[in-house]
């Protein structure tokens, strides 16, 4: 539960000192109005009204604002209301002037002071209880889904070839013969230098050589095709009916 506390201020600057004071005690920004200038005058009016304040003192509090003064109100919870209602005394809250006072001094007291808590009727205090009307909204959107697919893996493996290929291979001999014949004066003079005579024998060895070729290609594509589907779903919501109990009937406000 909770109760609207105001305050009136004959300075602006006192109802910002104030408000800046409930925030510092841990009221919600949202939850303090402040009502200042002729022009603010009957949403004030509605306001307290529609908390609960009696026409009388809501049209006072519309008179002081017109008059110049500044109205704080505060939504604060039953606990807190106090509390709240110290702080704004604090702050320079005047008293409510008199519905027939053209002036901006204090000649008369609210019901609960300087500050007041709202009211139903003369002196007794509203119970509120919230009934919420809760009501679901659809939308109807879509998201992307997976839905399987190919996979494609490469493996690598080996098949044998065999080939016959013949191959060449060379081997040096070496033989002595006996010889007896007479040399010329130049063969002479040859045979009787240091040389050194070579012969080489070579060899084939196999030899495997490889070329890679591309000798088929597996290609991946996919195509996308639309379709509309009807989709429905239901919106809850809960309704409150009143129905009224005892020998009074309810007020509807």
């Amino acid at each position: 539960m909770s109760t609207i506390v105001v305050g009136l201020y004959k300075e602006p600057r006192a109802a910002q000192k104030a408000f800046q004071a409930l925030i510092a005690a841990g009221c919600r920004e949202k939850d303090i109005d402040t009502f200042d200038g002729a022009g603010n005058a009957d949403k004030a009016t509605q306001e307290l009204l529609g908390h609960g304040f009696t026409k009388d003192i809501a049209q006072r509090y519309a008179a002081a604002i017109k008059q110049g003064h500044t109205l704080v109100a505060a939504d604060i919870a039953d606990q807190d209301a106090d509390a709240a209602e110290a702080i704004l005394d604090e702050n320079g809250a005047i008293d409510l002037p008199d519905a027939s006072s053209h002036q901006s001094k204090k000649t008369a007291k609210a019901d609960s002071g300087k500050t007041d808590k709202g009211t139903v009727g003369s002196g007794t205090d509203m119970e509120e209880e919230t009934v919420p009307v809760v009501e679901e909204q659809v939308e109807i959107g879509k998201r992307r889904v997976s839905k399987g697919g190919v996979q494609v893996t490469t493996e690598v493996t080996e098949t044998p070839v065999r080939e016959t290929v013949r191959l060449r291979e060379e081997k040096v001999d070496v033989e002595r013969h006996k010889a007896d014949r007479a040399l010329g004066a130049r063969e002479a003079d040859a045979a009787f230098e240091e040389k050194t005579v070579e012969m080489t024998a070579t060899s084939e060895t196999p030899e495997v050589t490889k070329e890679a070729r591309v000798v088929e290609e597996v290609v991946l594509s996919k195509k996308a095709t639309e379709h509309d589907k009807t989709v429905e779903a239901s919106a809850r919501r809960t309704d409150v009916k009143v129905k009224p109990t005892g020998d009074r009937p309810a007020t509807k406000r």
